[in-house]
C-alpha cells in the first residue's frame, strides 16, 4: 500500500479527510473455506476532499495487482446488463463512428468482453485492455482480443504502433479505479484519433449526496467523480468534455463523452450537470462533513433495525454479494450473528465467504430451502428487477430492507 499526500488530479497537498469507514479488507477479496482462519489484510478506508480542484478521493492506495489481477466481477453477470451494453454500443455507433469498418474501438477495463462483442458483431475492429488474466481468457473465448495490461501512455503507444489510432475509446467503471489520472489522460491523448471520442462511465458523486450511497466507497474506487473536477483535469491535456448524461447504472452513473479540444460542439448537458453539482455545493468542504454525519446516522439506524429484528427471532440474509456490500457490512459491524448467508447468482462467488464478516455466499437453490423473513438488499442498484423477480417471496410475506439512505426502508 502507498499513501498519496497530493491530489491525483492537480497535485495539490491541500487534502482534508471527511469520512473514515475504518480498517477494511479489499471489497472483492472473498475467502475460501480453508482461508477463514488466516489473518486478513486490511487497509484504511478514508475519503478526502481536495480544496484546490475539489476531487473527492482515497489517499490509501492498495497494490493494484492485489485488487485486479484475479478479478471476480463479470460485466455480463447481472440482471438486464446485456441490453444495457447493447444500447450503449448502439449510441456510440450511431453518433460517433463512421461507416468505415476499419475504425478501431478500444475498451480500457474490458472485463469479459461483453461490450466490445457488440462492436465486433457490427463489423468494427476491437481491442480490450484488462489486467485480469482470468477474465481476459473469458473475453478471448468470446472472440475479443485482450491485452492483459494496466492502461497507461506506454500501452497506448504500443496499441498505436500495432493497431493504429482509435476512433472510440471506452472506460466504464474504470477511471475511478485508476490512481494516476494524469498518466491515463496522456494515454487517451496518444491513442485517440483527432476526430475520435473517449466515453467513460463511473458512479456519480451526486448519487452519494442524493441517495447516501456511501457503500460505493471501497479500495478499488480511488476517486468519486463529478463533472467539474474532471473538466479541470482534461483541460490540462487539451481534452474536452463535449457531452454528459446521468444513466441508471450502479445507482446513478455519470457518462461523459470526451474529445480533443475544440473538435466538437459542447452540449448544454455539460453545464447543466455542473450547475447541479454547484447546487449540492460539491465545491465546499462543509458539504462533505455534512455527508459524513448522515452516513454515521444511517449506520446507526440500520444496525438498530437489524438488532431489533433479531430480538424478534426474525431470520435475515443478504441479497447479493457485491463489493459495495462488504463496505457496508464491515463499516456497520453486520456479521454472521445477524445475517445467515448472502444469496448470490454469480457462480464465481458462490461457496466463498465475504471478506471481514465471513458471511457464507450461497446459491439460489440453498436460499430457497432456507428462506429468511427479511433480505438485506445489498444489490440495491438492481432493486426494481429484484423485486419483480422475487414477487413470490414477497407474496408469502418476505420483505426487503434497503440498507442505504437517510431513512432505512422496508420494502
Amino acid at each position: 500500500m502507498k499513501i498519496n499526500n497530493q491530489c491525483r488530479d492537480c497535485n495539490s497537498p491541500n487534502l482534508i479527510k471527511f469520512l473514515d469507514l475504518g480498517q477494511q479488507p479489499p471489497a472483492n477479496s472473498f475467502l475460501k473455506a480453508d482461508e477463514l482462519n488466516d489473518p486478513e489484510r486490511t487497509f484504511p478506508l478514508e475519503a478526502y476532499f481536495c480544496r484546490n480542484c475539489n476531487l473527492a478521493q482515497l489517499t490509501h492506495v492498495v497494490n493494484k495487482d492485489l485488487l485486479f489481477r484475479n478479478y471476480i466481477y463479470f460485466s455480463a453477470g447481472m440482471p438486464k446488463v446485456s441490453p444495457y451494453w447493447q444500447s450503449y454500443a448502439e449510441h456510440i455507433i450511431a453518433n460517433y463512428l463512421t461507416a468505415d469498418k476499419n475504425s478501431l474501438v478500444v475498451e480500457i477495463g474490458s472485463n469479459d468482453g461483453i461490450l466490445l462483442k457488440f462492436f465486433k458483431d457490427s463489423g468494427y475492429k476491437i481491442l480490450g485492455v484488462d489486467p485480469a488474466v482470468n477474465i481476459a481468457k473469458i473475453a478471448e473465448k468470446r472472440g475479443v482480443p485482450t491485452l492483459t495490461e494496466f492502461f497507461n501512455d506506454a500501452v497506448a503507444k504500443q496499441i498505436v504502433k500495432q493497431y493504429g489510432l482509435a476512433m472510440a475509446i471506452m472506460g466504464n467503471n474504470v477511471v475511478a479505479h485508476i490512481d494516476d489520472h494524469q498518466t491515463l489522460c496522456r494515454g487517451i491523448k496518444t491513442l485517440l484519433h483527432p476526430n475520435g471520442i473517449f466515453v467513460m462511465e463511473a458512479p456519480y458523486l451526486v448519487d452519494m449526496f442524493e441517495n447516501l450511497s456511501y457503500d460505493t466507497i471501497y479500495h478499488e474506487h480511488l476517486s468519486f467523480l463529478a463533472v467539474r473536477p474532471l473538466q479541470k483535469l482534461f483541460d490540462k491535456f487539451s481534452l474536452e468534455i463535449c457531452d454528459a448524461m446521468v444513466v441508471p447504472s450502479q445507482g446513478q452513473s455519470l457518462r461523459l463523452f470526451i474529445g480533443h479540444k475544440n473538435t466538437r460542439p459542447v452540449s448544454k448537458n455539460v453545464q447543466s450537470l455542473v450547475n447541479k453539482e454547484l447546487g449540492y455545493k460539491l465545491d465546499q468542504e462543509e458539504s462533505y462533513f455534512n455527508l459524513a454525519k448522515r452516513v454515521e446516522n444511517s449506520k446507526t439506524k440500520l444496525f438498530n433495525l437489524l438488532k431489533d429484528l433479531k430480538k424478534q427471532n426474525k431470520k435475515i440474509a443478504a441479497y447479493g454479494a457485491p463489493a459495495k456490500g462488504n463496505t457496508l457490512l464491515n463499516y456497520c459491524g453486520i456479521g454472521t450473528d445477524i445475517l445467515d448467508y448472502a444469496l448470490e447468482d454469480l457462480p464465481s462467488k458462490q461457496g466463498l465467504y465475504a471478506p471481514g464478516t465471513h458471511i457464507p455466499v450461497v446459491t439460489r437453490n440453498y436460499a430457497e430451502t432456507h428462506l429468511p423473513d427479511y433480505y438485506l438488499l445489498l444489490a440495491w442498484n438492481y432493486t426494481p428487477a429484484i423485486l419483480e423477480k422475487e414477487k413470490e417471496f414477497r407474496e408469502k410475506g418476505g420483505k426487503f430492507i434497503m440498507p442505504i439512505g437517510d431513512n432505512i426502508k422496508i420494502l
